[in-house]
C-alpha cells in the first residue's frame, strides 16, 4: 500500500485524467463490516472504518490515476424517496457504535486527499453523483463512479463506468455498458425497470414476489421493458400472472424510486474541482491523518516521501512498510538441492501454495519445490536446514507429516495476537493492509503464488516483531504460542481412535427415540407437522395450542431455546420438543458425520486444532468440532463412549479442577474462596453457605446448582436477566442473589470494579500471561453496549488466563512425556482438559508426568488442581 500512497503523492499530476465520484458511506459501511473492530487507536476509538476507507482511495487513486476526486455524502434528513413511499429504506438495522464513532472524521480524511466534499438537502449521494456524472458525459469528460450500489449502473454510458466494490476492501469490478448488459442481461438504462421487479430488501423495495434476476432478466429480454412486462401478463403462468397484476402498482414504485436523479440542482461543477496534487501541503495532510488516527505504516511511508527529492518517485522499500519491491524471480530447484543451498544460513521465510512450497531467503530469488498429492516427505529437509518462518507453519508441518523443527515466526500468529477481534487473518490482506505485498514471476502458478506469499511473509515479520514488543505480546508469542505449534501439529497427525459400530448404535438408538418423539409430538399436536420448522412449530405452539407467545421478529414468533424453557411447564409438548431438538443436533452434528471422518488407514479421525479464532485465546477444533460435544446431557455424554483409546493403549483424562474459579480466587483474592479451596470443600456448597446462608449439612443439589450458576455467572459477566433466565427465577431473585454474592464476596466485587476500570482507561484487558483483547464496547453509546464490554473485560481475563494455562500445561505434558520414554502420547486437548493414550502398564508413572505439568503451569493461590480418571473409552475415563 505504501508504494502505491507513493505513485498517488509523487508522480506528475494528470490534468487530463478521469474524473472519481465516490459515494462515501457506501464505501465507508464496506469498509467498516469488511475489517475487524479490533482495528483502533491506543485510546480504544475503532478506526477500521477509517483505515479501509483510506486503503480504498489509495489503491483507486493509484490505479485510476483521476484528476479529480469528489465524494459525495447522505444527508442526515430525509430525502425525496421518503416522501414517495415512507416505508423507503424502513427496517435496516441500526447504524453500529463503532461506525457512528468514526463517521465524523470521514469528510476530514478524505479531503487529506485533495477529495472535494458534497452533500445536498433532500438528495441522497446517488442522485448527486448522477447529476455529476451526467454535467461531466455531456461534456466529453470521463468519469468512474466508486461505489457498492447497484443502482449507479444506469449511470454508465460511453463516457462513464462504474467501479463497483466486492467483498473486502479492495475487490472490484468495473462496469462498462457491455459489462451491465452481459451480467443482468439489460442495458443500464433499464436498469430501474429490472429493479422495479425484483426490489431491493436493503431499501425495503419489495418488488414483486416470486420474480428474481434471473426471471426479471428473462422477461426484460422478451419484451423490452417492465410497461410491457405488465402488459403482457396474461402470457405468464398462472402464479405469476396472478403476482405481476397484484404487485403492478408496486413494481412501478419500486422502478421509480430506484431512477436516480440526474438533475439535482448544484453549484459545484465537475471541472471546477481541484486536481489532485503531490505538494508538499497535500504530503502534510495525509500524513496529519494517518498520524492522528495511528495508521504507522501510512504515516511512516508519508513521512519518508516529504522527505525525497522532488521528481524522485517513491523510496526502495525495506520489507518494513516500505514500497513493493520489483517482481521476485522464482527458480524451482528439487528438495535436496534447495536444502543444501539454505544449510547454515540465514532465516528463511517458507510459504506453500498449492503444490508447490517456496523458499526466500535474504534477496536473492525465490526458490520452489513441486509436491506431490498428499503428504510430502520433500518438506522435512527443507524446514530442517536453516531457522524458518511462514504464514500457518501448522498447515506446512501437518503436510510434511512433521512435527518439527519448529518456525521461529509465523505471521499468522503474530497477527491474531495483535488484532485478535478480526475475523480473518489473509496473508494476502495483512501485507496489503502493510504495504508488503508482493508479487512473482518465473515459474508455475503454484510456485509464483507460493514465492511471493513467501516473500510477504519475509516482509511482514520485522513489522509484527515490533509492534508485539511494543504491546509487550513478545513472551507470550515466543514461549506459549510459538511452542504449542508442535504440539498441535502432533495431535492432528495422530488423531483419536474411533470404534464406529459403537457410533452406529448409538445413532440406531438415537433415531429410535427421535421416530418415538415424534409421534408423540404429532399426537400432542392434534396432527402432524414439521417439527424442525420454527414457523410451523409457533403456530402449533402459539395457535392450536394457544400457548402464551414469546417475541416475535420478522418471520415470525421465536420459538428458541430460552422461549421453549419458559413453557416447559405450561404444556407436556414443550419438553418434548426441547428433547427432540437436543437429540436431531446431536445425531446432525456428531453421529451422522462422525463415521465419514475416520481415516480409513488408521481408523482414527483427525481434527484440526484452530489457534487463532477466539478473543480469549481458547482453542477451537474443526472437521469435526470436538470441543461442543456436550457433557452436560446424557446423550452427549454417551458419545464420547466411542472415542477409545488405540490398541495397546488406555485413555487418561487429565482435568482442571475449577480452573477459572480459582483464577478468580487468584486475581481477586478473596479469603471465602481461597480458603475454600486450600480446605478442599466443595467450593459451590460453600457459596451457596455464605450467599444463601443454607448449613452446609442440609444443603441440596438445587441450592448447590444455585450457587454454581452464580460463581461461573460472576466469571462470564451474566447479567441478572441471564441468571434468572438460567435457573428460571424471577428476574428480581437473580439480582439478589448477585447482589449478595458481592456483597459476602467483597473482594470479588472490587476485582470486577477494578478490571472494568483498568479496561475502559486502557482500551483493553489483558489476562495473566499478557494477553491483549481490546474492548471498544467500554465506550459506546448505548448501555447495552457498555455493559456487554463490561462482561466481555471480566470474562476475558479469567478465561483468557485458563487459555494460557492450559497452553502452558500442554507444552510441558508434551515434552515431559516424549523425554520419558513411556510410549504415551496426548491426542485430544478439549477446554481445560488433556486427553493421552497411555499403556496400561505405564499410568502411574505418566499420571505423575501430566498432573506435574498441569499444576505446575502456573503459581495461582489457590493452587491448580488435577482430575485424572483411566478407563478404555473417553466416557469411562471421565467416569
Amino acid at each position: 500500500m505504501p508504494d502505491r500512497l507513493a505513485r498517488v503523492s509523487t508522480d506528475a499530476i494528470n490534468p487530463a485524467g478521469e474524473i472519481l465520484l465516490i459515494d462515501g458511506y457506501s464505501l465507508a459501511f464496506r469498509a467498516f463490516f469488511a475489517l475487524p473492530e479490533s482495528i483502533t487507536r491506543q485510546d480504544g476509538m475503532p478506526t477500521n472504518a477509517l483505515y479501509g476507507l483510506a486503503a480504498m482511495t489509495i489503491k483507486v487513486i493509484e490505479e485510476e490515476k483521476p484528476s479529480r476526486v469528489i465524494v459525495a455524502w447522505d444527508p442526515s434528513g430525509k430525502t425525496f424517496r421518503d416522501e414517495i413511499y415512507p416505508e423507503y429504506k424502513a427496517g435496516r438495522s441500526a447504524t453500529p457504535e463503532g461506525f457512528k464513532a468514526q463517521s465524523p472524521y470521514f469528510r476530514d480524511l478524505m479531503e487529506a486527499f485533495g477529495a472535494v466534499n458534497i452533500e445536498k438537502e433532500g438528495f441522497e449521494a446517488d442522485d448527486v453523483i448522477g447529476t455529476l456524472a451526467r454535467r461531466a458525459s455531456d461534456a466529453g469528460q470521463r468519469v468512474t463512479i466508486l461505489t457498492g450500489d447497484r443502482d449507479a449502473l444506469q449511470l454508465v454510458d460511453a463516457n462513464v463506468s462504474v467501479l463497483a466494490t466486492g467483498r473486502g476492501v479492495t475487490d472490484t469490478t468495473r462496469y462498462d455498458e457491455a459489462k451491465v448488459e452481459e451480467r443482468y442481461g439489460v442495458p443500464p438504462p433499464k436498469m430501474p425497470d429490472l429493479r422495479g421487479m425484483i426490489g431491493d430488501s436493503s431499501d425495503n423495495l419489495p418488488g414483486v414476489p416470486g420474480i428474481g434476476e434471473k426471471t426479471a432478466a428473462q422477461l426484460m429480454a422478451k419484451y423490452g421493458s417492465l410497461e410491457e412486462v405488465l402488459a403482457h401478463a396474461d402470457e405468464q403462468t398462472p402464479k405469476r400472472r396472478e403476482n405481476l397484476i397484484e404487485h403492478a402498482d408496486m413494481a412501478r414504485m419500486c422502478r421509480d424510486l430506484s431512477v436516480i436523479d440526474v438533475n439535482v440542482p448544484l453549484d459545484l461543477e465537475p471541472g471546477d474541482a481541484p486536481l489532485i496534487t503531490r505538494d508538499a501541503e497535500r504530503l502534510a495532510a495525509l500524513q496529519a491523518a494517518f498520524q492522528e488516527f495511528e495508521f504507522r505504516t501510512l504515516a511512516r511511508r508519508v513521512s519518508e516521501l516529504a522527505s525525497d527529492s522532488p521528481g524522485g518517485g517513491a523510496a526502495d522499500g525495506d520489507g518494513a512498510g516500505g514500497g513493493t519491491a520489483p517482481a521476485i524471480e522464482v527458480q524451482e530447484e528439487s528438495p535436496e538441492a534447495l536444502a543444501m543451498s539454505l544449510a547454515g544460513g540465514e532465516a528463511a521465510a517458507i510459504a506453500l501454495m498449492g503444490d508447490a512450497l517456496a523458499v526466500v531467503a535474504g534477496d536473492g530469488p525465490a526458490r520452489a519445490v513441486a509436491l506431490g498429492e498428499g503428504a510430502d516427505p520433500a518438506i522435512g529437509p527443507v524446514v530442517s536446514a536453516a531457522p524458518w518462518s511462514a504464514h500457518d507453519a501448522k498447515a506446512i508441518l501437518r503436510r510434511g507429516r512433521l512435527d518439527g523443527p519448529l518456525p521461529e515466526h509465523d505471521t499468522m500468529i503474530a497477527a491474531y495476537l495483535l488484532q485478535p477481534r478480526r475475523r480473518q487473518y489473509l496473508l494476502d490482506e495483512l501485507a496489503e493492509e502493510e504495504g508488503v505485498a508482493m508479487h512473482a514471476e518465473g515459474a508455475g502458478d503454484d510456485a509464483c503464488a507460493a514465492a511471493a506469499a513467501a516473500a510477504s511473509v519475509r516482509h511482514l515479520r520485522p513489522i509484527q516483531e515490533q509492534r508485539m514488543s511494543d504491546e509487550g505480546l513478545g513472551p507470550l508469542f515466543r514461549d506459549i504460542e510459538m511452542p504449542l505449534i508442535g504440539v498441535l501439529v502432533s495431535m492432528e497427525n495422530l488423531g483419536v481412535a474411533i470404534d464406529v459400530a459403537r457410533l452406529e448404535e448409538i445413532q440406531r438408538q438415537m433415531q429410535a427415540e427421535i421416530s418415538e418423539l415424534t409421534e408423540k409430538i404429532h399426537d400432542l399436536a392434534g396432527g402432524p407437522f414439521t417439527i424442525d420448522s420454527p414457523k410451523q412449530l409457533a403456530e402449533v405452539l402459539f395457535e392450536r395450542l394457544g400457548l402464551p407467545a414469546g417475541r416475535k421478529g420478522k418471520t415470525g414468533y421465536s420459538t428458541d431455546r430460552r422461549v421453549l424453557r419458559s413453557l416447559e411447564d405450561k404444556h407436556p409438548i414443550v419438553p418434548l420438543v426441547v428433547r427432540y431438538r437436543e437429540l436431531v443436533k446431536l445425531e446432525g452434528t456428531y453421529l451422522a458425520p462422525l463415521p465419514g471422518l475416520v481415516d480409513p488407514a488408521d481408523g482414527r479421525i483427525h481434527t484440526t486444532f484452530n489457534q487463532t479464532v477466539a478473543e480469549t485465546g481458547r482453542l477451537s477444533s474443526t472437521n469435526p468440532n470436538l470441543q461442543n460435544i456436550p457433557v452436560r446431557t446424557e446423550a452427549g455424554r454417551e458419545i464420547r463412549d466411542a472415542f477409545v483409546a488405540g490398541e495397546g493403549f488406555t485413555l487418561m483424562s487429565c482435568d482442571y479442577s475449577q480452573v477459572e474459579l480459582r483464577i478468580l480466587a487468584h486475581c481477586s483474592g478473596e479469603p471465602a474462596l481461597r480458603d475454600a479451596f486450600a480446605e478442599g470443600r466443595d467450593v459451590h456448597a460453600a457459596t451457596a453457605s455464605e450467599v444463601f446462608g443454607v448449613p452446609l449439612d442440609d444443603m441440596d443439589r438445587e441450592v448447590r446448582d444455585r450457587a454454581k450458576a452464580v460463581n461461573f455467572g460472576i466469571i462470564y459477566g451474566i447479567s441478572d436477566f441471564g441468571l434468572a433466565e438460567q435457573l428460571g427465577i424471577p428476574r428480581a431473585d437473580a439480582r439478589e442473589y448477585i447482589e449478595t454474592y458481592l456483597a459476602r464476596y467483597p473482594r470479588v466485587e472490587a476485582f470486577v470494579a477494578s478490571t472494568i476500570a483498568q479496561a475502559t482507561e486502557d482500551g483493553y484487558v489483558t489476562t495473566l500471561l499478557g494477553r491483549r483483547r481490546a474492548i471498544p464496547e467500554l465506550t459506546a453509546r448505548t448501555q447495552q453496549q457498555r455493559q456487554l464490554g463490561e462482561r466481555l473485560a471480566v470474562n476475558t481475563l479469567i478465561q483468557g488466563s485458563a487459555a494460557d494455562i492450559i497452553k502452558i500445561a500442554m507444552i510441558s505434558a508434551y515434552a515431559a512425556i516424549a523425554e520419558s520414554g513411556t510410549g504415551a502420547r496426548m491426542v485430544l486437548q478439549i477446554h481445560d482438559e488433556l486427553l493421552v493414550e497411555c499403556p496400561p502398564d505405564v499410568v502411574d508413572p505418566v499420571r505423575a508426568i501430566v498432573v506435574d505439568a498441569m499444576t505446575d503451569a502456573y503459581d495461582l493461590d489457590p493452587p491448580l488442581a488435577v482430575e485424572v480418571g483411566v478407563g478404555p473409552t473417553w466416557l469411562k475415563a471421565k467416569a
